[in-house]
């Protein structure tokens, strides 16, 4: 069941009518809603809520008694510098000026979510604002290697933020600055800072015990006292004492308190052999993520073989395998792993051939939070054991370049997920996640291209000729070994089944979910401005269309596509795109800080989820495969037959198909037209007496020149003039014979002006 209540409301996006809808009752087996204010009712089954929510179709937009932040455009724009030629001074200057904004409000997010994970690890609700002055100042240094330094927000301002809040704080959160300091305590704030700096000279060894330290700390205390920062009335004249000292000490000198002066580094360092596994008190808590080098070698076939219906593969038929698809190539396996710390349960497997990056650590991420509807349909009779997925609280990261960014690191808090990074040279910090993927392993070793992870003898690259699987045949052979033993035995780790804990903690500590699924589509996507016209958008070689969501666009930059009247202006647009998905990218609308998504012209590339690189080396595969049956110098020869032919029909065509031809052959040359002349459709009704009730539409396509077209007075019609009067002669036509020299565009000139003489002669 997910973090729902009632008179919650959300907006439906796959429905004909999409609106909002609020939760107006619901059970073990569906939830009933009702379209907002009053409207139709709707059910829905709990499986597929969660579905369409994870695939972005139903956001949350409201809490019961609780209003929710929202993380515009804007602000998500903030964490991705402008680049190229054209961004001007004043749009990197307004960058600049909202970036400090997002960076003091993740600033002020740290420090907050810091101190609501201590609290809620050690129920400590009576910290005094001098003991939290003291706690961010532990965290600063932290910070600083985030690139959150240079700034600690005040004391208020972080219990103002936590106050009466168990979840962690978002981004938005955090956008506005609130509180000022107050100063409470035994001591003022630089007498903690006196002592830090003595346990520090232990540590450092410049001291040699903890006498000598407190001496130097008492020295300088009344040093500060007297002649320095001085002590206000209310608080403590007299230094702490040396039992006191020595409380300070033993308290700085375990691997926590080290971990917030100095880092998790520092710490593990010096602790290296005391660190404790990851321990958490309710499902989804802790996730750890992890990626590595599988032992198995998998096949790249010539076409994908799944099994029907999701079986697996029957290798004990010794029948004739001549006709299955050939393998063209053996490559190792990664493998992508996700578990719940709490449960120790599988919530996320991804085998892919991708070395890790943004976009695996994302479609891992994406899994955690997605119903396994595959692995339901698989095995009906488990519910336990393929029930697995949630927002989590906390996500355990290792350091890998591609995962200290600023998008994943602000983009996820933004969502209320914290991010943890897992220590250097430290394995048996992050055990369960290593543990987990060594059962992976084990199962991989049994299967063909398998190798053992336990003998150290054996060369990985002997076992590329035995690759028979592809990656979608390893992926059932692992989660069906996952699914019906791991989960249903009793795990060494908690003595308890993994899926039996988890469905009791779920039923105990409910499940979080994210408002908008659609934020984790935009963390892994690079951002470029580009140019929108009404054929869409050309980006990379590739143009991406729909007529009406094109049109909308349009019509929502219509203010901004029109500088004068009568001239459209170009519309640049800022889209965000994924180079490993050449299917559809993202367009930002400013007007309402929507994302509209806009398929690829090319109906093939946009069923398909490959990379931009992929199509661009078949696009060039094809073209050699044509260069080759049809050789350019074949193609050359009838293309100048073609216009061969073209140069001998022009001679007996018709003056007016003849400037067709002539056209074509001059390259496409356009018809030149006068700035003077306007076009004018209108249907004219024609009497007896002449010309009546004329209503001429006038547009015109310039500013200057427009005037009044007035309509031609009733009168009959004139008596026609008498053979007799010969005042009046018609104009002699002049006669030239062209010669045979004459150029293509002095023979169209020529027949030009032959027939304006010829209209201009006769009168009807």
């Amino acid at each position: 069941m997910l973090d729902i209540s009632v008179d919650d409301r959300f907006l439906f996006l796959s429905i004909d009518d999409p609106g909002e809808f609020g939760v107006t009752h619901f059970d073990d087996g569906s939830i009933s809603l009702r379209r907002y204010p009053r409207g139709e009712k709707k059910d829905v089954e709990w499986t597929e809520f969660a579905s369409e929510h994870a695939d972005g179709l139903i956001v949350r937009t409201a809490r019961r008694g609780q209003s929710l932040s929202v993380l515009s455009t804007r602000l998500l724009l903030s964490l991705f510098k402008p680049e190229g030629r054209d961004v001007t001074v004043g749009e990197m200057e307004d960058w600049d000026e909202l970036n400090e904004i997002v960076l003091a409000a993740a600033q002020k997010q740290f420090f907050g979510n810091k101190y609501l994970m201590q609290r809620a690890k050690n129920l400590d609700y009576t910290k005094t604002d001098e003991d939290l002055t003291a706690f961010m100042d532990e965290w600063k240094k932290a910070a600083e290697q985030r690139g959150l330094g240079g700034w600690v927000p005040s004391a208020s301002t972080i219990r103002r933020l936590v106050y009466q809040r168990t979840e962690l704080l978002s981004l938005a959160d955090c956008l506005f600055k609130t509180g000022t300091v107050r100063n409470k305590g035994i001591w003022p704030t630089w007498v903690y800072e006196l002592a830090d700096q003595a346990l520090g000279k232990i540590s450092s060894r410049s001291m040699p015990n903890v006498g000598e330290a407190y001496k130097w700390f008492f020295a300088h205390f009344y040093l500060g006292r007297d002649e320095g920062e001085g002590i206000p009335e209310d608080k403590r004249q007299t230094p702490p004492d040396l039992r006191t000292f020595r409380n300070w000490k033993a308290q700085a000198t375990n691997r926590e308190s080290t971990s917030k002066l100095f880092g998790n580094r520092e710490a593990n360092k010096e602790w290296k052999g005391t660190i404790s596994p990851q321990s958490a008190i309710a499902p989804l808590q802790i996730v750890i993520i992890d990626q590595t080098e599988g032992n198995i070698w998998a096949a790249v076939k010539q076409q994908g073989d799944p099994s029907p219906n999701g079986e697996l593969p029957d290798f004990s038929d010794t029948r004739d395998r001549s006709t299955e698809h050939k393998v063209l190539a053996g490559k190792r396996a990664q493998v992508v792993y996700a578990v719940d710390v709490y449960s120790r349960k599988t919530l996320g497997l991804i085998i892919t051939f991708e070395p890790p990056s943004i976009d695996t650590f994302m479609a891992c991420l994406k899994m955690v939070m997605t119903p396994k509807l595959a692995w339901k349909q698989r095995f009906p009779d488990l519910p336990d054991a393929t029930d697995g997925f949630g927002k989590p609280l906390t996500i355990v990261l290792d350091n890998l370049r591609v995962h200290v960014s600023d998008s994943v690191q602000r983009g996820l808090l933004s969502m209320k997920i914290g991010i943890e990074y897992a220590a250097l040279a430290s394995p048996e910090w992050k055990s369960i996640v290593e543990r987990a993927i060594g059962t992976v392993k084990r199962v991989m070793a049994t299967l063909p291209g398998g190798f053992s992870i336990d003998d150290r003898t054996v060369s990985s690259a002997d076992y590329q000729k035995y690759a028979a699987l592809s990656l979608d045949e390893i992926d059932e052979f692992v989660t069906h070994r996952l699914i019906t033993e791991h989960h249903m035995l009793p795990h060494k780790g908690i003595n308890e089944p993994p899926a039996y804990r988890w469905a009791s903690g779920i039923r105990k500590f409910g499940r979080s979910m994210v408002d908008d699924m659609r934020m984790l589509d935009l963390l892994g996507r690079r951002r470029n401005t580009v140019e929108l016209t009404r054929n869409g958008i050309r980006l990379n070689g590739h143009r991406y269309h729909h007529p009406e969501l094109v049109t909308k666009l349009l019509d929502a930059y219509a203010a901004k596509a029109k500088k004068k009247k009568g001239r459209s202006a170009t519309v640049m647009v800022t889209v965000l795109w994924k180079g490993n998905d050449v299917s559809s990218i993202g367009v930002i609308d400013h007007s309402n800080n929507q994302i509209v998504v806009l398929p690829n012209h090319d109906p093939l590339l946009a069923s398909l989820c490959i990379s931009f690189d992929f199509v661009k080396a078949a696009r060039k595969d094809n073209a050699g495969i044509f260069d080759e049956y049809y050789p350019v110098g074949v193609r050359a020869k009838y293309l100048r037959q073609y216009f061969a032919k073209l140069e001998k029909f022009v001679t007996t065509q018709t003056h007016r198909a003849a400037k067709k031809t002539a056209r074509l052959l001059e390259g496409g040359r356009g018809v030149v037209i006068a700035s003077d002349v306007r076009r004018f459709d209108a249907i004219i009704p024609v009497t007896d007496y002449g010309l009546a009730k004329i209503d001429i539409p006038q547009e015109s396509s310039l500013d200057e020149g427009i005037f009044e077209i007035e309509t031609p007075k009733k009168r009959a019609p004139s008596k026609p003039r008498s053979t007799s009067d010969k005042s009046i002669q018609p104009l002699p036509v002049a006669s030239t014979q062209p010669g045979f020299a004459m150029s293509l565009s002095e023979s169209e000139a020529y027949l030009d002006r032959l027939m304006n003489e010829s209209s201009g002669a006769v009168r009807h």
